[in-house]
């Protein structure tokens, strides 16, 4: 059977950055953040840790699902991620946080995707953002996170994401392709892109690492693990400049049979 093709959803940057992100973010008038130092966090939420090293965590990306930059395709596959007694408030916003403190493996969130590091250094989830948008409010805890995150020199730039645009439509990537019969002319056509993206395929290698899922097993009716999975975010390419990971490809993956199961992964030739 013939690979799908599936369209990727390729980020258009705001020149100058905003002067507040967030709350720009929160308006709808952008459809996503990434990097910064200001994650909307609930009222009264304390700041997220990782749980491999117990470090504070940075905010990678943030993508407001109800503003009209943010795929439609996309919105429908986290609608599962929604918490059903939240359904019915907006704005949504998906969020991916990770751990970029420094180890021997390079950052924690590098070393637990790569399975070095044991326990789980991201965060992804949704949240209902409040009308008034109360948690964007600081308090003095959260003002000293910040500032010790920002000493440690480990927030990633802020860029503005105004929107995210169709891209060509991509079929799997060549080192992935278990076809016998390989189209040199449709991969050169449809080959997938590098970078941040939302949806599409994702770039990958020989080689793949991941340290497990949201569920290790299905839990829904199937008796083994997970093996239906599509790219939700590829997190960036190893051709990027990143401080966040030198090796390898890292994306995030949806299970096709159970959408509330998420696994990140990071594959490559090394």
């Amino acid at each position: 059977m013939p690979v799908p093709l599936l369209t990727p959803y390729l980020p258009e940057y705001l020149e100058e950055d905003s002067e507040d992100g967030l709350r720009t973010l929160l308006t709808g008038s952008i459809s996503a953040v990434r990097g910064g130092s200001c994650p909307y966090l609930r009222p009264g939420e304390a700041w997220p840790r990782c749980k491999t090293c117990r470090h504070h965590h940075v905010p990678y990306l943030q993508v407001n699902a109800s503003s009209p930059g943010t795929p439609e395709e996309f919105c429908q596959r986290i609608t599962t991620l929604i918490a059903e007694n939240e359904g019915a408030r907006a704005p949504t916003l998906f969020q991916i946080f990770v751990c970029a403190v420094e180890t021997d493996n390079g950052t924690c969130f590098e070393g637990w995707v790569n399975c070095v590091e044991e326990g789980e250094s991201w965060l992804v989830r949704t949240v209902q953002v409040d009308a008034d948008a109360n948690g964007i409010e600081e308090s003095p805890t959260r003002e000293g996170v910040r500032a010790a995150l920002g000493e440690e020199g480990i927030f990633l730039p802020e860029q503005t994401i105004v929107r995210w645009m169709p891209g060509n439509p991509e079929t799997e990537y060549e080192a992935a392709n278990s076809d016998d019969e390989f189209d040199e002319e449709l991969y050169g056509e449809h080959e997938p892109v590098a970078g941040l993206k939302l949806l599409g395929y994702p770039i990958c290698g020989k080689y793949y690492n991941s340290p497990g899922c949201t569920d290790t097993f299905c839990v829904e009716g199937d008796s083994g693990p997970h093996f239906k999975w599509q790219c939700l975010v590829q997190l960036g390419t190893q051709e990027e400049e990143n401080s966040l990971y030198t090796t390898g490809n890292i994306y995030l993956n949806q299970c096709e049979l159970h959408p509330n199961v998420l696994e990140a992964v990071c594959s490559g030739d090394w």
